[in-house]
């Protein structure tokens, strides 16, 4: 069995629409999203949507779609992030709000478990050491626990005693999932990749094949750029879609 596996296209429906085309034709059957539907894009309405839609279909709550049921969240926020906040709820529907805001934090697969930032506190923590893999080692089901959160594309792999963190930087790369070791797997950002490389950032984990196989998809960001523009979106935001920040 394939499954898509991506996380955070925080309102970009364009890379999105790349993403969602790309596992399509690489015969993906099955999708875990690991959350942060909206936020900083122009389309946050298009793209809960979209996700809703596909079939086979496993997603979790991000921390911007948590805003809905813990506002308070929004403090943590920097300016440019509550602004584009603001314009996704203003063009959301009611029937959006209600699914992003009933998204489950956690949810617990056959030999995987998905969480948008650890499973300890999978709203709000950046999963990103050696250290945090040891706390949450005992917190996750199955071999693979799947993140998002960082907008970084990476694995860490251990067991109860060792670890190590490999950061991904290729188009295309696959990992051969040893059955000895646990892992945690980040398919990096499909709407705002912050590893200074523009390209939609996702993943197809192949269970026959025992293989993670990071990917990277070349989109047209311009007219999302374009479109957040004629919103009066921070240019911070616009230009970070160029420069992959």
């Amino acid at each position: 069995m394939k499954y898509g596996v991506f996380s955070d296209p925080h309102g970009n429906l364009e890379a999105l629409t790349a993403c969602l085309e790309r596992l399509k034709k690489e015969g993906v059957s099955h999708y875990i999203c690991c959350g942060d539907l909206i936020g900083y894009g122009p389309d946050p309405e298009e793209c809960v949507k979209r996700v809703r839609a596909l079939k086979n279909l496993v997603c979790v709550m991000g921390n911007h779609d948590a805003v809905f049921v813990l506002p308070e969240l929004e403090s943590f926020f920097n300016r440019e992030a509550a602004l584009a906040l603001d314009y996704s709820r203003s063009k959301m529907s009611d029937e959006s709000v209600h699914y992003v805001a009933t998204l489950p934090q956690k949810y617990q697969g056959k030999n995987f478990t998905a969480v948008h930032g650890t499973p300890l506190d999978p709203i709000k923590e950046y999963f990103s050491s050696c250290t945090q893999f040891k706390v949450n080692y005992p917190l996750w089901k199955g071999q693979i626990c799947f993140v998002g959160h960082t907008h970084l594309p990476f694995f860490i792999r251990g067991n109860a005693e060792e670890c190590g963190i490999f950061l991904n930087r290729k188009a295309d790369f696959t990992v051969k999932l040893d059955p000895a070791m646990r892992y945690v797997i980040n398919p990096g950002s499909v709407g705002k990749p912050r590893d200074n490389d523009p390209r939609a950032s996702f993943g197809i984990w192949d269970t026959a094949a025992g293989t993670f196989r990071f990917i990277r998809q070349e989109y047209d960001f311009r007219p999302t750029q374009q479109k957040m523009l004629a919103a009066k979106l921070p240019a911070f935001l616009i230009d970070s879609l160029t420069l992959g920040l």
